[in-house]
């Protein structure tokens, strides 16, 4: 019998997903994450001993083959056996058809914008975000109100749109294109393509999800299986190389993660869903002396349907690191912190939470889970800020929270767009700006600089 811990009970409550009960027999469950309580510091855990799949896929793959006397340890023939025995059919539906909602009813409807905003303890900046049906993007200070606004005539909302410095955004539409504007809302270009969830822009080049639906045979003889691909652009647009997450995944010691689907009974139609790929991150390379995992160009995703995130090397198109079965559930945008460390939204069932992950322990180091009036089912974003608070986004609920590192809100925004059946329209993601990055804004937009205490002046005796 499988013995859970405190954390997989935590999380592990998915109704229905057959599947998912069957990854508990996927990897060994971790230790209770660290959970401070009420406003005191978050502390550090005492050390841990990584879990036996830890630190590269040539010693998972010799850890998996290696049989061990721990009662939650199975082979990987076994774990293959225990995920086909335990499908079924609600979660081969659930395979087929993930709906997203356009915003979710509030009995405070009449909320709008900035809600509480404690200017001493917040960071400084402005807040860049897409709402659910917008086919756009609004740019706000701290106090709610408009710096800039994007808006196009052109079919689709904007799924998620990432802004660059000179007011420039790149433009996922779900299914339909990928696009950039310029920031008068001139189209630049467009690429027509399944693209969807997330992309990463850096100096050079674009790394956006995009899927095609294929027949694989090892996963179903007949039924074709969205594949999940990591697609490169340059930043005008030209398609450069990509990178099936899928393919990776299979190839690599952690196969035997991917769910068993082969006798599923599909709807004529209908495709299967098996990862629903919803982020990616590259890697710099700031920490690879810890783990060659981290090496830089290294990419790190977020594989919702099977509760996991992982770090795939592009060079041999393979998984190197992965964690989060026993541990998430349905989760959304990881992200590396300038302390090593990764952020990510754990969405669970009837709550939310957002988790500081150690990759080397493995250990959860710090979390702000408030309970169940913390909630977004489908959607969910994080950011770390420089002052060492997090931007949240509750998507689903189309609220976005700053907390402090001792959990304190101390900034609160409610997406004004409000239908009349007093639904609140989901935000994907928000994000903190530093207006000073912003080079086509008019200087005399900018927030002034913070005055320095007067201790710190130079004065003439």
């Amino acid at each position: 019998m499988l013995r859970m811990t405190g954390a997989a009970r935590w999380g592990w409550q998915q109704r229905g997903v057959a599947f998912a009960i069957a990854l508990l027999a996927a990897c060994t469950p971790q230790g209770e994450p660290t959970e401070p309580a009420g406003d005191e510091p978050a502390q550090e855990p005492a050390e841990q001993q990584p879990e036996p799949l830890a630190k590269s896929a040539a010693r998972a793959k010799e850890a998996a083959e290696k049989p061990r006397s721990n009662e939650s340890y199975h082979a990987p023939e076994r774990r293959r056996q225990l995920v086909e025995s335990r499908s079924h059919t609600l979660a081969i539906e659930q395979l087929q058809a993930l709906g997203y909602v356009d915003g979710t009813y509030d009995p405070q409807s009449e909320k709008s914008g900035v809600l509480l905003h404690r200017k001493a303890k917040t960071q400084r900046g402005y807040n860049f975000y897409s709402s659910r049906k917008s086919r756009g993007a609004d740019l706000i200070d701290m106090d709610g109100e408009l710096v800039h606004r994007w808006r196009t005539s052109r079919p689709g909302a904007w799924q998620h749109s990432e802004l660059l410095p000179n007011g420039d955004v790149i433009v996922i539409v779900k299914d339909r294109e990928l696009a950039r504007y310029d920031k008068h809302s001139r189209l630049v270009w467009a690429v027509r393509g399944r693209f969807h969830h997330d992309l990463w822009v850096d100096d050079q080049e674009i790394y956006v999800l995009s899927r095609v639906a294929r027949v694989l045979p090892y996963m179903h003889p007949k039924a074709p299986v969205l594949d999940d691909l990591i697609q490169v652009y340059s930043l005008e647009g030209n398609l450069r190389r990509e990178l099936s997450v899928l393919d990776a995944l299979h190839q690599s010691a952690y196969g035997f993660l991917l769910p068993s689907v082969s006798h599923a009974r599909v709807r004529k139609g209908r495709q299967l869903d098996v990862l629903h790929t919803n982020h990616v991150e590259v890697l710099d390379g700031s920490f690879a002396d810890r783990d060659p995992a981290f090496a830089e160009g290294n990419l790190l995703v977020s594989m919702r349907n099977i509760n996991a995130i992982a770090i795939l090397d592009p060079e041999t198109a393979s998984v190197v690191w992965i964690w989060g079965p026993t541990n998430l559930t349905f989760q959304h945008h990881p992200t590396f912190l300038e302390n090593g460390r990764i952020l990510l939204f754990d969405n669970g069932v009837d709550r939310s939470r957002v988790i500081e992950l150690d990759p080397e322990s493995r250990r959860i180091v710090w979390q702000y889970a408030p309970g169940p009036s913390f909630f977004s089912q489908t959607r969910g974003s994080n950011q770390r800020l420089p002052n060492g608070n997090t931007l949240i986004t509750e998507s689903d609920r189309g609220y976005v929270l700053e907390v402090t590192r001792r959990r304190e809100v101390v900034w609160k925004f409610a997406n004004p767009r409000v239908n009349k059946k007093s639904e609140r329209e989901a935000i994907w993601r928000m994000t903190r700006v530093d207006p000073k990055s912003l080079t086509f804004l008019d200087p005399l937009s900018r927030p002034p600089s913070k005055p320095r205490p007067a201790a710190a002046r130079s004065a003439k005796p």
